[in-house]
């Protein structure tokens, strides 16, 4: 099952934002939030291209979402020195 970082911060016991801010200091997330490129074809993270129709602009807004896999879970607890133990009920 593939997760946000918003929802692997949940599961991990962790608000959001410290999450975000501990992945950029381990280089997991550039300064932008977006998934660094030393990790992308690692097989933990990947960044789902997404797209949304902006009226005012009268066009589409493309962005990407930083997605964590499950092998990413364990691999993100274990750098962070996280124990995991209800990882099912979380989901």
């Amino acid at each position: 099952m593939n997760r946000t970082l918003d929802q692997t911060a949940a599961l991990l016991g962790l608000k959001p934002r410290a999450f975000r801010t501990r992945l950029r200091e381990l280089g997991v997330l550039n300064s932008s939030g977006d998934l660094a490129s030393a990790h992308r074809e690692r097989g933990y993270l990947f960044s789902d291209p997404r797209s949304r129709w902006n009226p005012t602009l009268r066009n589409y807004t493309h962005y990407s979402v930083v997605m964590v896999k499950e092998a990413g879970v364990e691999w993100i607890a274990k750098k962070l020195d996280i124990t995991i133990t209800k990882k099912d009920a979380a989901a």
